[in-house]
């Protein structure tokens, strides 16, 4: 079973890793490996960087609107009416996050920002998929307007599985990971990574 976002965990020993120039590797173009100091940790690329997004955007949200870049050619959204109605209720919010949407007819809208480190190729698929993330939210589960948007920008923008990374890649993820302040679960709360210690592997192989 998931464990509950809300409870509280404790953060990783900052004796779990070794040194900052440790080697990762990086498997299946999903999962990222490790060192530690008594065997290695199997990160989980997208559920990381799920949790880094996440707490960069509650951050943002909190302390001041995310930097915006305008757009030269500005993307135009042709909604259903109940995505307009959506759109309507999380316009506010979606502003203080960094996009800048602007009614431009009874059910039409057009992109005239997005947030300044995001590629601006491709936002109005980025907000149609946003969309189809924030009406997938339980009814049951009682989150704020922008806790869901912050929600389901962090999965919208996360690195996906099967996505090749380079060392560089994988050591400013797993460094952003280890400075939030509760890396070992993705907001859904599903972990991050699993721990792999020596002897736990040495009983495996019988050793």
């Amino acid at each position: 079973s998931t464990l509950n976002y809300e409870t509280p965990l404790p953060t990783p020993d900052s004796r779990l890793l070794t040194n900052s120039d440790a080697e990762l590797t990086q498997l299946l173009n999903t999962y990222i490996t490790v060192p530690s100091k008594t065997g290695f940790l199997l990160i989980h690329q997208q559920a990381a960087h799920e949790r880094v997004l996440y707490e960069q955007f509650k951050k943002a949200s909190k302390d001041k609107p995310v930097a915006t870049q305008r757009s030269m050619f500005p993307s135009t959204l042709e909604l259903a009416p109940a995505d307009a109605a959506i759109m309507e209720e999380i316009l506010g919010d979606l502003q203080y996050l960094g996009y800048i949407i602007e009614l431009f007819g009874k059910h039409t809208y057009v992109i005239q920002g997005t947030p300044a480190d995001v590629e601006t190729s491709n936002e109005k698929y980025i907000i149609d998929v946003l969309l189809e993330q924030y009406k997938h939210f339980s009814p049951e589960v009682k989150f704020s307007k922008r806790e869901k948007l912050v929600r389901a920008l962090a999965r919208q923008q996360s690195i996906k599985t099967g996505t090749r990374l380079t060392e560089k890649e994988m050591r400013h993820l797993v460094n952003d990971l280890f400075a939030c302040e509760q890396p070992n679960i993705s907001p859904d709360g599903n972990p991050t990574y699993l721990e792999f210690k020596q002897e736990q592997l040495e009983k495996m192989f019988g050793r």
